[in-house]
Formats: structure tokens, C-alpha cells, sequence
């Protein structure tokens, strides 16, 4: 077997309607596909991020490590960051300065983590 892609990101939401707030209101990414309100898409770059709602999306738990982290590249993390914190996001971790990249970990309303990363070579994806 060899892995060519990754097709999709998931998480599941306790509520979709705040779910939506926060991914579109104040990340600001636009809905792809809306499948009856369970199953949200977003188009991130080359790959898709999902949202799944009840009953068959759980969201993680506060204090559970583990689940899925997303990974979205953005062109200035600490602008980023500013921008999100004035919006009242709260960070999880960072922000992180390494040798390769520029990172800040921020959650959605279930707690799902987020990585804002900025590569310093200027590539992404």
C-alpha cells in the first residue's frame, strides 16, 4: 500500500451552528459542500477539513490528549494570532519559534486543537 494523500481532515462538533461560527466567522473559511447540516466542508488549500456533527461526530473532551490536530498555514502567525486573539480565542500553546517554521495552537469551541504554522521557507501544504 502506498499513501498518495491526504484526502481529508475531520472533527466532530457537539453543536454545528457554533461550530460554523467560529470556522467561518472567525477563522474565515467559507463552506464547500453542506450535507443536510451533519456533515460540513471546508476547502483548505489542496485539502478539505470536515466537520461532522451529532449524533455521529464526537468532539474531544477537555483534558483528553490524542484525536486529530489540523494544521493551517497561514502567511504571518503572530498577525494571525493578534487577529484571532482580538476575536477572544484563547491559545492552547506558543507561540512556538523552531528552526523551520512558526507555530500556535488554538482551539475550536469542542476543544478540537488547531495549529496556526507558518513555514520560514515561504512553502506550505
Amino acid at each position: 500500500m502506498q499513501i498518495k494523500a491526504v484526502d481529508f481532515f475531520m472533527y466532530g462538533v457537539a453543536d454545528m451552528d457554533k461550530a460554523l461560527a467560529f470556522y467561518c466567522g472567525i477563522l474565515g473559511l467559507s463552506v464547500e459542500e453542506n450535507y443536510e447540516g451533519q456533515w460540513i466542508e471546508f476547502a483548505v488549500g489542496g485539502t478539505t477539513l470536515a466537520l461532522i456533527g451529532p449524533p455521529h461526530g464526537t468532539p474531544s473532551r477537555p483534558g483528553i490528549q490524542g484525536g486529530g490536530v489540523v494544521a493551517l498555514a497561514v502567511e504571518d502567525v503572530q498577525a494571525s494570532l493578534a487577529e484571532l486573539q482580538a476575536k477572544g480565542v484563547q491559545v492552547v500553546s506558543g507561540p512556538h519559534d523552531t528552526p523551520v517554521c512558526n507555530m500556535v495552537m488554538i482551539a475550536d469551541p469542542d476543544g478540537n486543537r488547531i495549529w496556526l504554522h507558518q513555514r520560514k521557507d515561504g512553502t506550505c501544504g
